[in-house]
């Protein structure tokens, strides 16, 4: 062990480590004449079909689920009725329904029209 550490005391301040004198000048024209020559690769041709594929399921996947909400979510109701009375039942609806929203906005123009002529007939 003490000629061990006698050794290591030796080397303390010098590098063991030499490379020979002009290693480096060529080092990379010797490298790459060692190396085989690598032949060019063609490029690789993709048909239409491999394009188009993730487009095509994504349509399918779209088309699936506008599906499945139909399905499960129907926009309509089934009735024995026939057609015409339907479309005419939901005419009458759409008719109630706007006379509705109509009385609401008078009711609330009337109100402010009212309390602006108060106003007016106020300050005059």
């Amino acid at each position: 062990m003490n000629t061990e550490m006698n050794n290591l005391e030796a080397l303390k301040d010098r590098n063991p480590f030499r490379v020979p004198d002009g290693y480096f000048a060529n080092f990379t024209a010797d490298m790459m004449n060692r190396l085989p020559d690598k032949p060019l690769a063609e490029p690789k041709v993709i048909s239409f079909y491999d394009r188009v594929q993730p487009w095509l399921y994504m349509a399918a996947a779209f088309a699936g689920i506008i599906i499945l909400f139909n399905v499960f979510n129907p926009s309509e109701k089934i009735s024995n009725e026939p057609a015409n009375n339907s479309i005419v039942a939901g005419i009458t609806d759409e008719t109630s329904e706007n006379e509705e929203f109509m009385e609401y906005i008078e009711g609330m123009y009337a109100d402010k029209y009212a309390l602006s002529y108060i106003d007016d007939y106020l300050n005059n």
